[in-house]
This record gives structure tokens, sequence and C-alpha cells, in this order.
């Protein structure tokens, strides 16, 4: 039995994937699905966009069925959790679907599939770059924002046991991970739900005790949950890097409040403010909507001005998606698809410029880089600061070919708009 896999959506979905491959260990997994017998498509539902991409991905492996008949196709992940029975109608050859309850479950149903009970749970196996992996701290969310379908997938949040993360992380470095990217869909919230508002910074503290390890990166923080001590946390542990992800989403306080996150300009401002001040060499990270329900010209003024007043390091901007079951669905969904494109477009040329002059910064500095990818052909590595978080950022550019996830020190030579150019340090 050969097996292909194909992986969409966010790190979250990564990680889910990777413990069901490292669940069936006695399958062979391959790369390419006109060699395998099955292909397990993990899909994403978060937004129209990420639904359409799922579904053209399904169609895509319904072509190699055609030419392959015996080829088994399972589509795992959060577009069955929403769509199974619509899917099951419309995609007749597909021979599975599972729909999300929890990972486990999902790696059961597909095991008693292949009438493979006798294979063994090695862990995870990585699909990302083997010095580097994500590491999930907790599942669901609490927070109901009215525009996100996320709880209607993944349901209430709930925390990982620290000791289970602590077990997985000291094997992945193990297995020669020195970057643990930690994701949920609000990883500042973990703990919080048990009474634990303090969980993160104690988990962050004992994170940092893992001798091989070399960095810490911390994903998707809520600004309402941020603490005094996760600030002095981030700004202590020397494995914790100094680049942040913070999701604010908007500065209006009149969308702010309806998109319910619990949190108004001024506090998130404020937050910002101290995060700078008391993290030295700290990155941000902020994602954005536009074309929210009822977003005037006068809100997304008050975007533009937020953006240009904060001058975050790395933003991405996506336009509003009218998901069905979120309270935002009731809402009509007034904002044209051309003002949200244009808006999304004048926002990233407001950033460009911004990001361009932060990069120009890093001049003649030298700083670590970690090596992602090489070009034995080009003579070329490929690789990232601190201040990049994989698959996302930017990229460091260096003229020599490096072994992969090694960690140097380099100086910058030149910077364009995200990315940067450097020379080996002497």
């Amino acid at each position: 039995m050969k097996v292909a896999y194909v992986s969409l959506g966010c790190p979250k979905n990564v990680f889910d994937l990777e413990t069901i491959l490292g669940g069936l260990d006695g399958i062979e997994i391959v790369e390419d699905s006109y060699q395998a017998d099955a292909t397990i498509i993990n899909t994403c539902a978060f937004i129209t966009s990420a639904k359409q991409e799922s579904i053209d991905a399904i169609f895509d492996i319904v072509q190699i069925k055609q030419e392959l008949p015996k080829h088994k196709i399972l589509v795992t992940g959060c577009l069955p959790q929403r769509y199974r029975d619509e899917l099951a109608k419309e995609i007749p050859e597909v021979d599975a679907f599972f729909p999300f309850t929890d990972v486990q479950a999902t790696l059961a149903g597909i095991r008693q599939f292949f009438h493979a009970h006798n294979c063994e749970a090695v862990g995870r196996k990585l699909i990302t770059p083997s010095h580097y992996a994500y590491l999930r701290i907790a599942e669901g969310c609490d927070n109901r924002c009215s525009y996100c379908a996320i709880p209607l997938i993944k349901g209430d949040y709930k925390s990982r046991p620290k000791a289970e993360i602590l077990e997985e992380a000291h094997r992945l470095v193990e297995s020669g991970v020195r970057e643990l990217v930690l994701v949920a869909q609000d990883t500042t919230y973990y703990g919080w739900e048990q009474g634990e508002k303090y969980a993160l910074a104690n988990l962050l503290r004992a994170l940092n005790e893992i001798p091989a390890l070399k960095w810490i990166r911390l994903m998707y923080t809520h600004p309402a949950h941020w603490t005094k001590r996760l600030i002095e946390a981030v700004a202590e542990l020397d494995k914790v890097v100094k680049y942040i992800d913070l999701p604010t989403q908007h500065a209006s306080k009149r969308l702010l409040r309806q998109m319910g996150r619990k949190i108004s300009r001024a506090r998130i401002e404020s937050l910002i403010n101290e995060l700078r001040s008391d993290i030295h060499g700290l990155a941000l990270r902020t994602s954005l909507i536009v074309g929210f329900p009822g977003e005037t010209d006068e809100d997304f003024a008050e975007l533009l001005q937020f953006v240009s007043d904060m001058r975050f390091e790395r933003l991405g901007v996506f336009t509003y998606s009218h998901e069905e079951g979120t309270r935002a669905f009731k809402m009509e969904d007034n904002v044209s698809e051309d003002t949200k494109l244009l808006r999304q477009q004048e926002i990233m040329e407001l950033q460009a410029e911004i990001a361009a002059k932060q990069n120009r910064k890093l001049l003649g500095k030298t700083v670590e880089i970690v090596i992602d990818e090489a070009d034995p052909e080009g003579k070329r590595s490929f690789g990232r600061t601190q201040w990049d978080a994989p698959e996302i950022d930017g990229t460091v550019i260096l003229p020599e070919e490096l072994r992969v996830g090694c960690f140097v020190k380099a100086t910058i030579t030149s910077a364009d708009t995200y990315d940067l150019f450097a020379a080996m340090a002497e």
C-alpha cells in the first residue's frame, strides 16, 4: 500500500496531517499520487477562497482516478466537517470523507478504511523540513469572533496538557528539530479555559530549558489575552524569538465591536507600545480584514491610519468572506468585491513602503539565519532571520550553498521590499 497526500490550510492543519501520517507507520508514504494507491486530501474551510482551493484539489485527484480507477480518494479536515453530505452528493468519486472531530478519531477511521489495524503510531511524520516543526498547544476556540467559522468546525477551546506538549517537544528536538512554532487558534488563551492565565508563560519557560532547541516561535496571539507575565517571558527567554504574530483584524472601534474582538483600538495600540518597549528587537506581524459588513470609507481611513501609525514589520490583509453559520452572516454583505480588493491593495501598497524601510534598517548588520533551502545549481541558499516565520514571511538569500537546517551568521548587504540579501560573516 502506497499513500500520497495533499496538505491545505494553516499550520494547524499541517500538524493534523503529520499526526495522521505518523499513525500509518507500515504504509509507504509517497509524494506523487500517480505512484500511490490512495491520496489523502487534508482540507481547509476557513474562508471561501480556502474552500475553493480544497475543492479544486479534490477534483485534481479525481482526474487521476479517471486514469487509475482503483485509486482511492480520502478527504479529511475542515471541509467535510462542514459540508460532508453536500460533498458526497456532488463528488461521488471520493471514496471516504472523514469529518474532523479530533485527529485520533480521523486516524482511526483511515486505518479502518485501509484495513491497517496493525499500523503503529510513531508520533508525527513531518512534512515540513526536518529542522522546524509546528507544535499545537490547543484545539478549538472560545473567542467567537462574529466572522469566524472555526468554532463551528473545531468546537470549544481545549488546551493540551503541558506534560504532553513537553513530551512531544522533546521527541521532536531529539529527531533533529531546532525550531518549534507554537500554534493554536489563539495561543495566548492557553490554559485560560481552566483558569490558568499564566499557563503560556510557564510553558515557554519549560520549553526554553530543552538543551538542543534553538528557536521557539509564537503564532496566532490575541491582543486581548496578553499578560504582563507573558511579555516578560518573551523578553527574557533567549530561545523565544523576538517575533510576535498579533492579528488585530481592524482599528475602527465600531467594527471591532461588531467583529466581537473584545478589545478597542486604544488598548491594541497600548499593548503594541508596551510590547515594543519591553521586548528588545521585536518584530510584529498582524493580519487585517477589509470589507466587513458596514465598513465605511471612514472606517477604512481609520484602518489605513492605524497601519501607518503602528508600522508593523510584517502584515497580511484578507478580504471579508461571508461564512454561513457565523453571526456576521446575518448582516448584509454590503461592501462590493471590487471595493474589498481595492482596499486590500491600498493597504498592501502602504505596507510595502513600511516593510521596505524596515528592511533597510538591517543593512550592514550581522544577524543569525536558519537555512531552509539550498540550490546547488545556482549556488544559493535561502534562509530566515528570527523575525520571519516559515512559509509566511520574507527570505534571506545567500550566494553559496549551505546545509539545510544549519544556523549561520550573515551580514545583510542589500534589501528589497520583503526579502534580504546577505553574505557570510567573517
